[in-house]
């Protein structure tokens, strides 16, 4: 008896360590995020997001069309010729986490040669007409980031060299202080299609409320070409909590652009610490319920050696 009941108590214990495992963040559908537009190109000599010279690299804009705030989205693009044979494939994550509902962000893809149809030829990149690109995961979140930081608007120009360029001023007008702060902008044509991102340095590993920052943003790959496109563009700030260190790394953007209008702020994509994946917890699920059976076997055994079945026992043989 003493035995079933420690028995039980250890697989109490189980379960209630297993309820206080820390909430795994929400995996949000990911009809919550929409591709708005995108355009490619071939990487010019220098580039600057591409891993090499001569790379097929598509450039757009993704935004959050749900409720929750989301971050973390997955994009993968597959480039085509016109005869439908899929010839390369490419994966990324879009800049901006912590995203507002209505909130855009850019994108990037590299495809890159050795996962195409002919890993040592590049020919490929000529034949291509259509590239689709789809929000393949995100994660969403009822929390709100931080509002505190925003962009005022800024000036364009050109420079000497004729890179259409933006700045402006980043200020903290909340009460809470930051960590990196960078801008993430995004370039579109006439036509409202992104053909161009840009990602400036950290202006701060230290922002305060009531601090303010200039930057100076220009599109990633720059050509003449490039430049002389440009109509319109929108900017994204990004920043870290205080008490992480991060570096930003390149997403899309694309779609009816609006003129330098003040993004909320948005973190950069880090994992919340205290949660856990669906993985991790379908495979702590499955260790309590084998311990569970095991536990259930040996008290089984245990009462079957202690009860063992009585046996009739066979008749004495008959007198001589």
């Amino acid at each position: 008896m003493k035995k079933i009941i420690t028995a039980v108590i250890i697989v109490a214990l189980i379960l209630a360590t297993f309820t206080m495992l820390p909430t795994p963040s929400v995996r949000a559908q990911n009809s919550q995020a929409q591709v708005l537009s995108y355009s490619w190109y071939i990487a010019p000599t220098g580039t600057t997001l591409a891993q090499y010279s001569g790379d097929l690299v598509a450039v757009g804009e993704i935004q959050n069309v749900g409720t929750n705030v989301i971050s973390n989205v997955g994009i993968s693009g597959f480039a085509y010729n016109s005869s439908g044979q899929a010839l390369d494939s490419a994966s990324f994550e879009a800049y901006g986490n912590n995203l507002l509902p209505g909130q855009k962000s850019p994108f990037y893809l590299d495809f890159l040669p050795y996962y195409s149809v002919t890993p040592q030829d590049s020919s490929w990149i000529q034949t291509v007409t259509n590239i689709t690109i789809v929000v393949t995961n995100l994660n969403a979140t009822t929390t709100s980031p931080y509002s505190g930081v925003s962009i005022a608007p800024g000036s364009t120009g050109t420079d000497s060299s004729g890179t259409y360029t933006v700045t402006g001023t980043v200020q903290n007008t909340g009460h809470e202080t930051t960590g990196n702060v960078w801008v993430v902008s995004t370039f579109y044509n006439t036509n409202g299609t992104v053909i161009a991102l840009g990602l400036t340095n950290y202006l701060s590993s230290s922002f305060a409320p009531g601090d303010s920052d200039t930057f100076t943003a220009t599109p990633m790959d720059n050509t003449a070409a490039l430049s002389s496109e440009i109509a319109n563009y929108s900017l994204l700030v990004q920043f870290d909590p205080l008490s992480t260190s991060a570096t930003p790394t390149p997403l899309p953007a694309s779609s009816s652009p609006t003129p330098i209008s003040s993004s909320p702020s948005s973190t950069h994509p880090t994992q919340a610490s205290g949660t856990m994946s669906l993985s991790l917890i379908y495979l702590v699920t499955g260790a309590i319920v084998a311990v569970a059976v095991v536990l259930m076997a040996l008290l089984l055994l245990s009462k079957r050696h202690k009860n063992p079945k009585l046996e009739i026992p066979p008749p004495p043989p008959p007198p001589p």
